[in-house]
Order: C-alpha cells, then structure tokens, then sequence
C-alpha cells in the first residue's frame, strides 16, 4: 500500500494505492460522514465492476443510488449532466450524501462537477477505473463537461475528499485504453525527471511495461505537489501539466470526439509542442527525437490530417489562451519546460508542416 496526502489550503484528502479493501474501506470512514452514496458510472464499467463496489458498501450498511451513462467522451456534456441531476432528485440525495465516481476519466470529470454544483456541493470520492484516470485526470479537482466549441469549457475545481486507486482495476482494461493511460505516464517524465524518462523508455524496448504501481504512484506525487502549489492555476505553475493539451483538445473537438481517445491525442500533441520547441530553439534536435522515440515506442499513431484554418481557430478557444495569444507548454530538454504565448504566425508555420496537415 502506498498513500499520498495531498494538503491544500482549505483541504487535505488522501490518495491511496492499494488493492486492500480494508485499508479503503477504513479510509472511507475517516473521510466521509454520511450513510448514502450515490455512485455515477458508465454503461462499460456497470458491467466489470460495479457489483464489485455495490457488495462492499452494502455490507458495511451504506444505501447506495446509482446512476448510469454511456462511455464516451462526447457524453461529458450538459444534457448529461442535467440527467444526473434529476436522477439525484429523484434518489432523494441531499447535502450529506456522497458521490462516488467510479469509472475513467469521462466519468471523474462530470461526477466532480456535478457533485461541485449540486446543492451548491456535496462530497464526492474518486476510484478511477482506467490508467489516465488513476496517474491523472482522478488527481486535483478539475472537473468539467464540454460543449460543442471546445472541451472541458464549463467547469470548476472541486477537489475529491479520498482516492482510491485499485491497480486491480486494469486488468479488466482494454490494451488501446492502457495506451491511452501511458501517454500521461509518458508526460510526466518529460515534464519532470528525465530518469523517469528512462526508465520507461527501458521498459519499451524491452516490450513490457507491468509495474503499474510504480508508474502510477510517481505520476500520483507529481501531481500531488504541483497541486499543493496551485491548486486553481493563480500562480500559473500548475499550467506545465498541460503539456501537449492545447493541441490535444483541439483535436478531441475538431474530430468530434470520435476519433481519438484523449491520451491518443495528447500523445500527438506532445509532439507538436516539442516540434514549435525546436522551432523556436527551445530545445535541441536530439530532445525532439527523444520525444518522438518514445512515444513511437509505446506505439502512438502520430500523424493527423487537419484543416488548418479550423484547427487553428479551436486552439484559439484554450483556456490557457491570453489576450488572444495561444499559450504553450514547451520543452527545453527532458524534465524541463517552459509556458510560453506562442505567435500565431509560428503556430501556422507548425500546423502547415506537421504531419501531413492541409490548407
């Protein structure tokens, strides 16, 4: 068992990485005060493991609700959120209710913010189910939904009372979601520790990647201590965790949700930032090969066709934009980076180079 506290000015949760049902269900009490539960899942995870939680908290006596929405990113959006809504109503959840979000991402995110805006905030607990989920999005209190011009627009910090990650979880997980998992993996060693680099890029090219408690754990304490520090990105240091978002929410929107999976597309994006890095001398020739050598390794599709007017204009819609200035997170080597507002005229130049992208 591993646990990380994560103590912020108003606030002090725990991360806890273990499989012990024990040890969580002790947490659990120690963080929350309340006899009902109101678990939000998706259609996906309904089927491997939510009769796995429903028996552990029934037979500690909870009453526990449940609300069920399909898989997909296109589902984080306001109809949804307006089912929930009225689904909580109707469970008869109050003020001293809990949510659980239980599932990836897609889930964390709506469940957060619903659980921010019901009765103006109820508790909620993460118990991530995919590995993105577990080594990020689980991690902090973003919470949000998307609408049809950009992702992840609406949206609060809300942070979790406990997390609960599970590595059991993974084994149930599709190998193009663990993938999907790894790209995140693969940004906080560019972003933080180039050892970290290497050891993943070892594990790679030996063909094998298993030691998920190691992986998550480390990505959980880079969080975890860039959290503490700006909790709601007034110092902007939190923004670094953005590394290859920019690029990669314009291209979850541009493809309408449908095409790429969210770690797919911040895979693609990474690269892009390290190609505007070694555009503007940020970085050398041989850390942008470095970049791409390991997110070829772990086997990332990295070219995407575009049409560059649109993309350009979604990237403009980032909420790390400033004053019209699209605002990037660049590399300068491994384990270091640098937020810089980027001119349009070299985000054009980029684009029309990268990739086979289109006029």
């Amino acid at each position: 068992m591993k646990k990380i506290t994560v103590s912020l000015k108003d606030n002090k949760y725990d991360i806890l990485i273990s499989q012990n049902q024990n040890k969580f269900l002790s947490a659990l009490k120690k963080a929350i005060k309340t006899n009902t539960f109101f678990i939000i899942t998706d259609n996906n995870v309904k089927k491997v493991h939510l009769n796995f939680i429903l028996k552990l908290l029934k037979k500690q006596g909870y009453s526990v609700k449940i609300a069920v929405i399909n898989a997909g990113e296109s589902e984080k959006n306001i109809k949804n959120l307006s089912f929930l809504y009225d689904k909580a109503l109707k469970d008869r959840i109050d003020r001293k209710s809990c949510v659980i979000a239980l599932g990836g991402g897609v889930v964390g995110d709506i469940a957060g913010f619903f659980a921010a805006t019901f009765m103006r905030g109820i508790s909620f607990i993460q118990i991530p189910t995919t590995l993105l989920a577990m080594t990020d999005s689980s991690i902090g209190g973003k919470t949000a939904i998307n609408t049809a011009k950009g992702k992840n627009i609406a949206g609060v910090f809300y942070q979790p009372k406990l997390v609960w990650i599970n590595v059991h979880f993974l084994t149930t997980l599709p190998i193009q979601h663990l993938k999907n998992g790894l790209a995140e993996v693969i940004k906080y060693a560019l972003v933080f520790d180039k050892k970290f680099y290497t050891h993943i890029k070892s594990e790679l090219t030996n063909g094998f990647l298993e030691d998920f408690d190691y992986l998550i754990y480390k990505c959980c304490f880079y969080k975890s201590q860039i959290v503490k520090k700006d909790e709601k990105e007034i110092s902007r240091l939190r923004i670094i965790l953005n590394f290859g978002h920019t690029f990669a929410h314009a291209l979850e929107t541009y493809s309408a949700y449908k095409k790429f999976l969210h770690g797919e597309a911040v895979a693609i994006g990474m690269l892009f930032a390290s190609l505007v890095s070694l555009k503007l001398k940020l970085c050398s020739k041989k850390t942008f090969k470095e970049v791409k050598q390991i997110l070829n390794l772990a086997g990332f599709k990295l070219h995407v066709k575009i049409n560059i007017k649109q993309f350009f204009n979604l990237m403009k819609n980032d909420k790390k934009t400033i004053s019209g200035n699209i605002n990037l997170i660049l590399i300068s080597e491994i384990g270091k980076t640098k937020n810089i507002l980027v001119k349009d005229n070299i985000i054009l130049n980029v684009l029309k180079n990268f990739s086979g992208a289109k006029k």
